[in-house]
């Protein structure tokens, strides 16, 4: 079930080979990948498996794994279905999003 107190509407798509589900923010945002990376090591989630200035990508504790890039864009893979999918991002996205740059 997606959380009703979503912090921002996030579009989620099948991509095109369907190997994955892509998510994205309905509105223009830009994140301190540094920043990012600190909140995902603290709340201790989500694994860090690689992460660079402009993406980070994570593994969650049910082998789920989330690329998330510096606009706030995630490719989300090993997930069922779309309603994981949106679960997962809103998720990712919430922790995430206390390290934007949004004014």
């Amino acid at each position: 079930m997606v959380d009703k107190d979503k912090p921002m509407p996030l579009l989620v798509r099948l991509c095109s080979d369907k190997a994955a589900f892509e998510a994205r923010p309905q509105r223009r945002i830009y994140f301190d990948m540094d920043s990012v990376r600190r909140l995902f090591q603290a709340v201790k989630t989500y694994g860090i498996l690689v992460h660079t200035p402009y993406l980070i990508i994570l593994k969650s504790k049910t082998n789920r794994e989330i690329t998330f890039s510096e606009d706030g864009r995630m490719l989300l893979k090993r997930v069922s279905n779309e309603e994981e999918a949106k679960t997962l991002a809103y998720d990712v996205f919430k922790v995430a999003l206390k390290a934007s740059k949004l004014g």
